[in-house]
């Protein structure tokens, strides 16, 4: 602004001096010289008002001089977009077919552990969840156009079948653990009853999906129209379906981990037994090993086992290794002429596999423990060594008839240990 006042200053200064040089005596006009005069007033006006601005502009900080010259801008509000919601998925026939349901080959369940058991339980579970999840989504694709033809009923029914079959396979097996291990199990019994719960409610929506078709058929064979109150049967009874599926999942998957914890439970309550009759000789811990595998049989016997009854084969077996320890060193007396180095682990070991639910490799290694134990003692050839403290004289050192003592007096063969009573021994 100060160049451009300048320059005009001087452009007047110039025409001035140009009109002084003319030789020719100008007339003076009056109007242009007020004129001038005023320009020149106007001018030196603006001029000392641009220095003034320029000083106070000069003296601003430099955020305020910014913000003096800072041209406001619009604040853009960006429209609002419209949300597209997600396409709703066209129901599908299911791609695979299910397999007609068969009998198979005949199983022993008493040869399978607990936890072979409850894989089978899972496993069949977990197929009667697919099977009704199938047959929920056959029967929306049939109804998805509001029409049901018979040849589309036909194609559901096979879907039903196998999903009643699985539900019933399901729970014959549950039946099976629940008649072996009823009485063992604890938290695995209360697992099993939630799923069952649930299959029978699965079970009895299946049965609304059938009555349902069964009526759509019955319809069509007589050539009458369906009505959308048993199209929307068939639907709702799927939906049904395709929910309960849903629970049994959720009550099913932490089923081998409650098994787990269960046998774990057992484990460690018999690992606080201790003995609590000690073998007093070698003799007596021989036979508490026969006791022990005695009792193993007894209770193994019908496939089943107890809790009450896994106890009691802990007691045996704590006080048998306790016995077989303590003799573990002696030579061979009163007729025992088995190492008892080799049986000490054995106890333990059978009655942890018990604790866990393998009756059937429990059963075997007992058989194996008592072909170690060897032939079962000859208590009256053991004189001396009798369990309970019974020390019988010996016959040869005995000199006169008058110190025998009286029949009356001697232990009769059903008190003896090993005796009549032996266990193991049937009348």
């Amino acid at each position: 602004m100060r160049k451009s006042i300048r320059y005009m200053l001087a452009l007047l200064l110039l025409a001035t001096l140009l009109a002084g040089c003319n030789k020719e005596e100008p007339v003076v006009d009056q109007q242009a010289a007020v004129n001038t005069a005023v320009a020149a007033t106007m001018m030196a006006q603006a001029l000392a008002e641009a220095t003034v601005n320029a000083a106070a502009l000069t003296a601003l900080p430099a955020t305020a001089t910014a913000e003096a010259l800072a041209i406001p801008t619009a604040t853009l509000v960006p429209e609002p977009t419209a949300t597209i919601a997600a396409p709703t998925p066209v129901p599908v026939m299911p791609t695979a077919a299910p397999p007609t349901p068969t009998a198979g080959a005949p199983v022993e369940y008493t040869t399978l552990s607990e936890e072979e058991l409850a894989a089978l339980i899972d496993a069949a579970v977990a197929e009667a969840v697919a099977a009704t999840e199938q047959t929920a989504q056959a029967v929306a694709y049939t109804t998805s156009d509001d029409a049901v033809t018979s040849e589309e009923v036909a194609a559901v029914y096979p879907y039903y079948d196998y999903a009643e079959y699985t539900i019933a396979y399901a729970e014959e097996l549950m039946d099976v653990y629940y008649d072996l291990y009823g009485a063992l199990a604890d938290e695995m019994i209360d697992e099993l009853v939630g799923v069952e719960s649930e299959l029978e409610e699965l079970n009895s929506t299946l049965l609304l999906i059938a009555t349902s078709l069964e009526e759509i058929n019955t319809l069509l064979a007589q050539g009458l129209a369906l009505t959308e109150e048993s199209i929307a049967q068939l639907e709702s009874a799927a939906q049904q379906a395709q929910a309960g599926a849903l629970a049994l999942q959720a009550q099913q998957q932490d089923m081998l981990a409650i098994l787990q914890a269960d046998q774990q439970h057992r484990a460690e309550q018999i690992a606080q037994i201790q003995p609590n009759q000690v073998p007093d000789d070698r003799v007596s811990a021989v036979l508490a090993g026969f006791q022990y595998v005695d009792l193993v049989s007894t209770a193994t016997g019908d496939g089943t086992l107890s809790r009450d009854e896994l106890l009691a084969i802990a007691q045996l077996g704590a006080n048998a290794q306790a016995g077989a320890q303590a003799f573990v060193g002696l030579p061979m007396a009163g007729g025992a002429t088995v190492d008892l180095t080799q049986l000490s682990s054995k106890f333990g070991e059978i009655t942890g596999q018990l604790a866990h639910g393998q009756v059937p490799q429990a059963t075997a290694n007992a058989q194996g423990l008592e072909a170690m134990l060897g032939q079962r003692p000859d208590v009256a050839a053991g004189a001396g060594n009798l369990p309970g403290g019974i020390d019988l004289p010996d016959p040869g050192s005995v000199s006169g008839g008058a110190n025998l003592p009286s029949g009356g007096n001697l232990p009769t063969g059903g008190n003896l240990p090993g005796g009549g009573n032996l266990p193991g021994r049937r009348p």
